[in-house]
């Protein structure tokens, strides 16, 4: 034989042999503890058939230690990397001294069979049975293999074998322990084809495993099986299969989820260029706060960003004080450094000129009296809040600027995208289980959070909706680059009052705050604005840092209540 040859089919020999340590090292405990069993002598033949299959006889002189002997024959053995050899037993009888063995059982395990007999004494074991899928191509031909001497867990002192191969061109022999190269005590080919080969201690757990190759002219088929054997790696494979696959898996998730939010989520007309919108009405009193088409803050928050969230109900609330449906009052400190308060008195129940969800905050903030601390408001907020935002949700859709409720929007689109998730979690598990491809179903697993984080912006705004949103923006830009200086004095205080709960709801309370001080005119202390007043020596021009304090104390009230902004 060639040495490129040889050095193959050491190679070969090895990756099929490996595992054999797991089938031994399964073998169950009572056979491997029984150390008193000795084999004194060990010999086998077999017979290569014109199908392809081969037919073996053991015999196993045993002294027997106890009652019951047990030897394992794997049926699975390491091929490669990726793929485990599987062979095929059949026609599986023993006789013990020539008779039927007592008490046999061939019982199957995860890789191979387990085979268990009674036995007493001096006994002469003779195992028979029929291998198929021992005929395997390779690079160096047609080849027939298997580990003849297996499965025994006790120790062999010499094994004779010999295995008849038709047209049998040569022969390599490796033995013992799992992942032994070590070549056997002797193997040659003989006459008639007969493969001759001896192995001085066979250890306990070892094994003899034979290759032969066949010439041209043998008439026998290829009939080795390979199964994928799992592994993480090889479930999560990328390559340029999966991978593609992978991609065009996403990028038809990704297209959905595009599509569906230009056909279903985009507004249906351009939001407007934010030209200054200037507030100011001028009357026959003279200039008058006017808010575009009649816009409240609460709504204001609702159009912009989709959602009823704290600054919109806390925006609502200053706008009622500011339209005298609540006065806010803040309390003396307890010490000097103590904490703020403010009470909160409602001045009259209001009637249709409030919007549902105005008149709900109102009721919910005073739910337990005209007069209520907003340290103490957070208990009695949490059952009522929810109804707030319910009907500042249904007063956009009343308004016509939006087809339908923006959360109920949202809401159907992430539970879309968690469906699709989960779907692609399963999807990834079972192709993970049986194939290479679970990059696909994480793949679909991201197609999924796609889809539902752009349901975030599905809400689409009406073309009215867009339309006020276009002179919100305008709002802003005058807000935000724009003051009352122009104004009459006496008119300043009242306009800039009646700014400050659209500032809130958009990020610009402590420019407008200071707009408000910005009016007192004197060093004497202030009893108030009407709708804000503060403690003794408390002045107008501390009413920028007065008010801040207060926005950021309720909005912490609000946020307690868990279930309104989860």
């Amino acid at each position: 034989m060639s040495p490129k040859r040889r050095l193959s089919t050491a190679a070969l020999l090895m990756s099929l042999t490996a595992p054999l340590f797991v089938a031994v090292g399964m073998l169950p405990a009572h056979a491997a503890s029984r150390a008193d069993d000795q084999i004194t002598a060990y010999s086998a033949d077999a017979t290569l058939t014109k199908d392809g299959e081969l037919q073996v006889k053991e015999t196993v002189d045993l002294t027997a230690g106890g009652t019951t002997f047990t030897r394992t024959l794997a049926t699975r053995v390491r091929s490669d990397a990726e793929r485990d050899r599987t062979y095929e037993l059949k026609d599986v009888s023993a006789t013990v001294n020539g008779q039927p063995a007592e008490g046999f059982r061939n019982e199957s395990t995860d890789d191979g069979r387990e085979l268990t007999l009674n036995v007493s004494g001096q006994s002469k074991i003779v195992y028979s049975y029929t291998v198929d899928n021992v005929v395997a191509d390779s690079v160096d031909g047609r080849q027939v293999s298997w580990p003849i001497v297996q499965g025994f867990s006790t120790a062999i002192p010499k094994a004779e074998l010999s295995v008849t191969v038709p047209f049998a061109t040569w022969v390599t022999c490796f033995a013992g322990r799992a992942g032994s190269s070590m070549p056997c005590t002797s193997s040659q080919l003989g006459e008639s084809a007969a493969l001759e080969i001896q192995q001085n201690g066979v250890p306990a757990g070892g094994r003899v495993t034979f290759l032969t190759g066949l010439s041209g002219d043998a008439n026998v088929q290829p009939n080795a099986e390979f199964s994928t054997r799992w592994s993480l790696g090889r479930a999560f494979t990328v390559d340029s299969t999966t991978g593609g696959l992978a991609v065009l898996v996403f990028g038809l998730g990704l297209l959905g989820a595009v599509g569906l939010w230009f056909f279903r989520g985009r507004d249906a007309a351009k939001v407007g260029a934010g030209t200054p919108e200037r507030p100011v009405l001028d009357g026959a009193d003279g200039p008058q706060f006017a808010a575009p088409d009649g816009i409240r803050p609460g709504q204001v928050g609702t159009v912009v960003d989709e959602t009823a969230d704290v600054v919109d109900i806390t925006a609502t609330l200053l706008d009622l004080a500011v339209r005298n449906y609540l006065t806010i009052v803040e309390q003396p400190r307890q010490s000097q450094y103590g904490k703020l308060d403010w009470e909160l008195q409602r001045l009259h129940p209001g009637g249709p000129e409030l919007l549902p969800y105005e008149k709900a905050l109102l009721d919910a903030v005073f739910a337990d009296g005209d007069r209520v601390l907003v340290s103490a408001l957070g208990p009695s907020l949490r059952p009522r809040l929810n109804l707030v935002r319910e009907q500042l949700y249904a007063d956009v859709v009343t308004q016509g600027w939006f087809s339908n409720r923006p959360d109920a929007v949202r809401n159907r689109w992430t539970t879309a995208g968690l469906v699709l998730l989960g779907a692609g979690a399963v999807v990834t598990i079972v192709l993970a289980v049986v194939s290479k491809f679970a990059l696909v179903g994480l793949a679909v697993m991201a197609a999924g959070l796609v889809l539902a984080l752009v349901g975030q912006a599905a809400p689409a705004r009406t073309a009215r909706g867009a339309a006020v949103l276009g002179r919100v923006a305008g709002l802003q830009h005058y807000l935000a680059n724009e003051s009352s200086a122009d104004l009459p004095q006496t008119h300043r205080l009242e306009f800039a009052s009646r700014c400050l709960p659209y500032a809130a709801v958009l990020g610009l309370t402590e420019k407008w705050a200071l707009e408000i001080a910005a009016t007192d005119d004197d060093d004497d202390p202030d009893a108030g604005i009407g709708w804000y007043s503060g403690p003794e020596n408390w002045h107008l021009s501390d009413i920028g840092e007065s008010l801040s304090n207060f926005v950021t104390s309720f909005g912490g009230s609000l946020t307690t209540a868990r279930r309104l902004f989860g």
